[in-house]
């Protein structure tokens, strides 16, 4: 059966993210998707799909959206407040033509001065060129990975959650690849001797240890200030990483 879900990705109220005109593509999953932005410039998401019940066509649909949250925060570095379904129809087949059946539920959304980023056609279309594609598994766990760290808005969180990326992209034990590959990128970083991994390592890897550490003084200060960069780092790693599995994934 043939099933219409409505959604919303909702932006944090600081940063959002403006679709300039309506965005239609077909997901790999055959789900076909329409994105437009809200008065309030979070993303309303039409999907059409093919489900053989109401909790099958809403799961379905809440992958999706996932999926979709995924994307545009690896994509344009914006962070996602959340998202879910708000409302969902079933469309069958009868002697006269299609009847719709309806029964909706509608999420209030708060309107709160932000900071839009405005995407022009010429980037409309890209990104429904990104969001067409299929991508490998590890990627979506990637981006799934990255979204949530960047969505996160206590300081001290999402470094560990950034870290933990860098360390799912090296590995967690390969403390001397993750040292060496930030020194290539960013000569400059300060370095710290450290007694029980028994090598030195950089500052990134030092405050993430000092964070777990009981200590008088929690290096708030230090944190806040090394958040940009190690966001700039992941993200680059991340290019580098998956760049072998496809093309343009360099590119994104």
């Amino acid at each position: 059966m043939e099933y219409k879900v409505d959604g919303i990705i909702k932006f944090y109220p600081t940063i959002k993210l403006k679709l300039d005109a309506t965005l239609d593509f077909t997901s790999p999953s055959g789900a076909r998707i329409t994105l437009n932005s809200t008065n309030d410039n979070d993303l309303a998401v039409g999907i059409t799909l093919e489900a053989d019940s109401e909790a099958n066509a809403k799961a379905m649909a809440e992958i999706e959206l996932n999926r979709i949250s995924d994307l545009l925060s690896y994509l344009h570095d914006i962070p996602i407040s959340g998202s879910g379904v708000t409302g969902m129809v079933t469309v069958s087949l009868t002697p006269e033509g299609k009847h719709i059946i309806t029964g909706e539920t509608m999420l209030a959304i708060d309107a709160i001065l932000s900071l839009v980023k405005e995407l022009e056609p010429q980037s409309i279309e890209e990104l429904g060129y990104h969001l067409e594609k299929e991508y490998p598994p590890n990627f979506e766990d990637i981006a799934s990975m990255w979204r949530e760290a960047i969505s996160t808005e206590a300081p001290a969180l999402k470094y560990l959650l950034l870290y933990r990326l860098m360390e799912f992209l090296f590995g967690s034990s390969n403390i001397k690849e993750l040292t060496e590959w930030i020194k290539a990128k960013e000569p400059s970083v300060q370095i710290f001797p450290c007694n029980w991994r028994k090598r030195d390592i950089t500052v990134y890897t030092y405050l993430r240890d000092n964070i777990h550490r009981k200590q008088k003084q929690f290096p708030f200060r230090e944190i806040n200030n090394a958040l940009p960069k190690l966001q700039n780092l992941v993200k680059q790693a991340i290019g580098e990483k998956l760049e072998g599995q496809q093309e343009d994934f360099g590119k994104i």
